[in-house]
């Protein structure tokens, strides 16, 4: 199988999700499950997501998955370039209670770092997607006009937008649907249905056919421009460890589930979010590669270094996620010193 490009393949991947979000919802709003060995629940909805996710993965790449569902030992991921690591429904709590803070998560994973990831949540219609080296970027899929480029304050790019603005918003985008039409065509998707006949008035109006001057004003810390803190907890796994941190740093509190923790650093709705429990390498993988390309960080606070992947124990350390507005700030350098 030919490798594709990544900037095509993280679209294809975008696809999926979108696929396996409306999978999901056929189940949303049906509370029945069952509890796993580690006493979380999984509900028909993880099992489903889960099928479609690993079935598709491999029809458009030759890369193994890796999924909360059904495990990748170390001994057969240890050696692997390349591997999907995925959760086909984060926050399955949030899915059950119907609050609408459920995600699916799909990265793609080169050795011991994460190279692409995508999140979307269905409920929502929230999408976001990080590319290593290339950027990262929200989008609303009901109607694709709320298009942000994450990225800003990563001042080597600007020049290259100046040069490259009509590519980036006319030519690359119709590239990449155009080399997907056919894999498009045998999805009956939001993609297929909404996106790909709305396209030409979604490039006048996105944010990627203005100037560069446009990107630099779409700053990606809008409410962390206030003076207080404001920190994202989980809505069903907070801690006295975390409620403490927060109280020592006079934080206001934003509670979401799954993934969208780390994409509200990303996007700019938060600054900080401190996670002082347990979650596994797909909890974190597609949102960490999201978060690092808007310019943000996560810090482990046992080895005081970024999320590492790929280990025998797929479980992460207890870590603080940092937006770009407080990377390197205080709160940063009290761990790091710590």
């Amino acid at each position: 199988m030919q490798v594709e490009s990544f900037e095509n393949l993280i679209y294809k991947t975008l696809c999926i999700a979108i696929e396996a979000g409306k999978i999901i919802m056929k189940f949303h709003g049906d509370t029945t499950h069952i509890q796993k060995a580690d006493k979380s629940p999984l509900t028909q909805a993880d099992l489903e997501s889960n099928a479609y996710i690993t079935q598709h993965l491999q029809a458009i790449s030759p890369y193994k998955v890796c999924s909360e569902e059904a495990v990748l030992e170390h001994n057969e991921r240890k050696d692997l370039e390349y591997f999907w690591l995925i959760d086909p429904l984060d926050g399955t709590k949030d899915f059950i209670s119907g609050n609408g803070n459920f995600t699916i998560n799909i990265a793609l994973l080169h050795k011991n770092e994460v190279a692409l990831g995508v999140v979307y949540a269905p409920c929502l219609y929230e999408a976001y997607i990080g590319l290593k080296r290339f950027g990262s970027f929200s989008y609303n899929i009901y109607d694709f006009k709320n298009f942000v480029y994450m990225n800003l304050e990563k001042k080597s790019r600007i020049e290259w937008l100046k040069t490259h603005k009509i590519l980036l918003a006319k030519e690359h985008v119709k590239k990449i649907y155009g080399d997907n039409l056919e894999f498009l065509s045998g999805v009956d998707s939001h993609i297929k249905q909404e996106i790909l006949k709305n396209i030409d008035e979604y490039i006048e109006s996105s944010h990627a056919s203005k100037s560069a001057e446009s990107f630099e004003k779409i700053d990606s810390i809008p409410l962390a421009n206030q003076k207080r803190l404001i920190a994202c907890d989980s809505i069903h796994h907070s801690t006295k460890a975390t409620e403490e941190f927060l109280q020592r740093y006079n934080a206001l509190v934003l509670k979401r589930g799954s993934s969208l923790k780390i994409c509200a650093l990303a996007s700019g709705i938060a600054d900080i979010y401190p996670r002082m429990n347990g979650t596994s390498e797909w909890d974190t993988a597609a949102s960490e590669i999201i978060l690092l390309e808007s310019g943000g960080i996560t810090l482990d606070l046992q080895t005081k270094k970024p999320l590492c992947y790929n280990k025998e124990n797929i479980r992460n350390n207890h870590f603080v996620a940092f937006a770009k507005s407080h990377r390197n700030g205080d709160i940063y350098r009290d761990i790091i010193e710590s």
